[in-house]
């Protein structure tokens, strides 16, 4: 990526390198160890992880990234393994958890692994040192594709630009639910430069561009191959300006396989460009559905300026009502709404109920080593995704830390609080290591307003951070000691 070596320089100077094995709650530049679980840590700016680095967050924690710019940079190994009872969280802080862009986002350079499982991802896609927004996932391979992405069993909600872009290596990208991606534009899932692996079982809602593009690069020495399977792709393509939106699109080189998808909404659905590896895309038994008239159709389901045609086992023209327990598109595209009521599981009468499709031995992806690729007795993800997402409608407006006064101070200030609700409280100051210097506040607080006293006599003239902690609300704010 481009300026790393002044970035790294900056980081260099700017933040302290965190070398214990567990790490503080507080967090800043360099990193690599372990979280504890059931935690909640806050990144001031960004992390990295260097090369032969891992940085590891156990099952339950919170992940609050505090900088509008702040991202999380992985040269080494990134591991984030929440479990389907104890899922984790990154986000924003409380009071900014107001839509896209409200952190950057996590960005893999050539690194070793990127594995994210059973996590909430919301707000994401800030924007970086040169004015482009943060893809919630970003990953770039070496040119020997020794890169591997995992990202499984998520739940990730609103970004300004793609949700996961992928630049070569191995994927597998499975059972996720991607809500309102590509605020203005941007695609759900963008896999390119010699990519391989599968997509599969995921559930894509109100993307801004395409659910998923897939294209190569030529000069590279292996293209783009993946396998893209029971899929749930719905309501997107329609805030792209100057360019169409499509479920699946297969573009530039690229090559892949495409079965046993629902399709539907979208502003045009499977489209294959004349640019594509055209013999090698191989699809076929894909479900097409509509919630109005305007919406049906097979021009719509092939768009006519590409070369992808009905083919002999897709299911064609399917009611919503008739294939989903309950569905409203929400075509206004309110990110507040996130398509709350609707439920994906497919009602037992609907042709999506076995009438999968397993490819026959002719089709082949090199991700699997063989020619017998995944198959399964239904079509669509059949609802994925049962992870609970971060409740956006808790905004918690009346959540507020304030700045601590006097500010600088010597060696007495006041910091005050506001609480939406009765919760058990902390409040902790940190220096700028991460390491905990007092205890102001711990134990249950009702509502309201709150007033802090802190005393720093005995501690030596610097900078501060002080964190306030309540129930599943926290923020940070910074002090400075002068004497």
């Amino acid at each position: 990526m481009k300026n790393i070596a002044k970035l790294l320089l900056l980081l260099t100077v700017c933040a302290a390198t965190v070398q214990a094995a567990v790490l503080p709650d507080i967090l800043s530049g360099f990193v690599k160890g372990s979280t504890v679980p059931n935690h909640n840590y806050t990144v001031l700016d960004s992390l990295i992880i260097n090369p032969g680095d891992t940085l590891q967050i156990a099952a339950g924690d919170t992940i609050i990234m505090q900088s509008p710019t702040g991202w999380i940079h992985v040269l080494g190994t990134f591991i984030c393994d929440g479990t389907q009872s104890n899922p984790n969280v990154i986000t924003a802080p409380a009071d900014r958890r107001t839509g896209p862009g409200q952190w950057g986002g996590i960005v893999g350079d050539s690194c070793k692994l990127c594995e994210i499982l059973w996590t909430t991802i919301v707000w994401a896609g800030g924007n970086n040192t040169e004015g482009h927004a943060y893809r919630t996932i970003d990953v770039y391979s070496d040119y020997q594709n020794t890169t591997s992405t995992i990202f499984t069993d998520n739940t990730v909600i609103g970004t300004v630009d793609d949700c996961i872009g992928l630049h070569g290596g191995n994927a597998s990208i499975l059972r996720n639910t991607i809500k309102w991606c590509g605020a203005p534009d941007g695609d759900n899932i963008n896999v390119k430069s010699g990519t391989v692996g599968e997509i599969a079982y995921n559930v894509i809602w109100g993307s801004g561009g395409n659910g998923i593009k897939i294209n190569a690069d030529v000069n590279l020495l292996r293209l783009t191959d993946m396998c893209v399977h029971n899929n749930t792709i719905l309501a997107g393509g329609w805030r792209r300006i100057g360019e169409l939106g499509y479920a699946i699109l297969i573009d530039k080189s690229a090559r892949a396989e495409i079965y046993n998808n629902i399709m539907g909404d979208m502003y045009q659905d499977l489209e294959i460009t004349i640019q594509a590896d055209t013999l090698a895309v191989m699809y076929d038994n894909n479900l097409f559905f509509y919630s109005a008239d305007s919406l049906k159709g097979q021009v719509r389901y092939y768009p006519t300026d590409g070369v992808g045609r009905p083919a002999s086992h897709d299911i064609f023209d399917v009611a919503s009502s008739d294939l989903f327990v309950s569905y409203q598109p929400y075509f206004t595209n309110d990110y507040f709404a996130l398509d709350g009521a609707n439920n994906y599981h497919v009602k037992p009468s609907s042709e999506a109920v076995g009438h999968g499709f397993t490819p026959p031995a002719s089709w082949y992806n090199p991700f699997f080593g063989s020619n017998n690729l995944p198959g399964d007795a239904n079509i669509g993800a059949m609802g994925a995704g049962s992870i609970a997402a971060v409740k956006l409608t808790e905004i918690a407006s009346s959540f507020a830390l304030r700045q601590n006064y006097p500010n600088p101070f010597n060696p007495t200030t006041t910091i005050d609080y506001v609480l939406p609700r009765e919760a058990p409280t902390s409040l902790q100051v940190f220096n700028v290591l991460g390491q905990s210097v007092r205890t102001l506040v711990s134990g249950v607080q009702a509502a309201g307003k709150h007033s802090v006293r802190f005393d720093a006599t005995n501690l030596p003239s610097g900078v501060y951070l002080y964190r306030l902690q309540s129930g599943s609300l926290s923020n940070v704010g910074r002090m400075m000691l002068l004497k």
